[in-house]
């Protein structure tokens, strides 16, 4: 529970610009509305905050709220919020939301806050990181706050794993689900499909409807591979290919052809493409990547 943390287990290291910088260890002064840009704990009125604009939390779980506003109410807020000011004389909610929420329901008139400034920039970036290390994000908006960092301020999947303590595959995994449908990454969201069916239903032609289908007929993640396979073989059976043979070229069914491409790509993570000459009775394989640490992933497949 939040309420029972350390005060920020977070290091300055792994969060960069870090919230540990944030928290100080002075006594908390009592103040409805202060200047102050130190580190020092303050306390201000919960009609002077509002939500922050940059929270990738798009759902706040009920129960979940509840559950805290009790602790609040024994405890107290254990763990400060970070706020900034803002031209309006109120303050912005840069990490903390669920804090603030709950207090709310638990009637406090006021709460523990840390005043910083902070850019727009800033605040996006802390308020991402800071929810995403809290792990209590759903999938999607944790793939979201991944590509807002991705766009926003130009990091890549190695960084991103560094800030946050995850592996890198974790990272280019929960990225890729974005490509799914809106309607899929709810099922997600809502626990109706697992990490591993989603994973499968990226590389199907019908990603909603075999989704529904998971859903409907309770499906394993290995049927699921099976289907998505067998859908790539039918698809590559009206998929023609040229094949040179001496006397002319001509067309014939690729089926084989292209089903190996499909395979090799699944296996490697890579994009494939074969090409064959029958005349010349050769042929080569050509694997494209963006990283060169995806051909050592390769590498150490193969090895293993």
């Amino acid at each position: 529970m939040e309420q029972k943390a350390t005060l920020m287990k977070l290091n300055d290291k792994k969060l960069g610009r870090g919230l540990s910088a944030l928290l100080g260890e002075n006594k908390v002064k009592s103040s409805l509305l202060s200047n102050t840009n130190d580190d020092s704990i303050v306390k201000i009125a919960l009609d002077k905050i509002e939500a922050g604009i940059y929270q990738p939390r798009n759902k706040f779980d009920e129960g979940e709220l509840a559950e805290l506003a009790e602790s609040i109410r024994e405890h107290g807020v254990i763990q400060p919020i970070i706020v900034r000011k803002k031209e309006n004389e109120k303050y912005e909610i840069i990490a903390g939301e669920r804090r603030f929420r709950a207090s709310k329901l638990a009637n406090l008139f006021e709460i523990p806050v840390i005043i910083r400034n902070f850019s727009d920039d800033n605040a996006l970036e802390i308020a991402i990181i800071e929810n995403i290390q809290r792990s209590d994000l759903s999938v999607t908006e944790e793939a979201l706050g991944y590509q807002k960092l991705i766009e926003k301020f130009s990091y890549t999947q190695e960084m991103i794993a560094k800030k946050v303590g995850k592996s890198r595959s974790h990272i280019a995994n929960l990225l890729r689900l974005l490509a799914l449908p809106q309607k899929v990454r709810d099922f997600l969201d809502s626990n109706k499909i697992s990490m591993g069916h989603a994973r499968a239903i990226i590389n199907s032609d019908n990603p909603e409807e075999l989704a529904n289908r998971i859903i409907s007929d309770n499906l394993n993640v290995r049927e699921v591979e099976d289907l998505v396979r067998e859908e790539k073989i039918e698809k590559a059976r009206r998929v023609p290919v040229m094949f040179r043979t001496e006397s002319k070229i001509k067309f014939i069914n690729s089926e084989h052809l292209v089903a190996l491409e499909n395979e090799i790509a699944e296996k490697s993570g890579l994009d494939c493409k074969i090409s064959y000459n029958g005349f010349k009775g050769v042929g080569k394989i050509i694997l494209k990547f963006d990283e060169i640490d995806k051909i050592q992933r390769l590498l150490e497949k193969l090895k293993s």
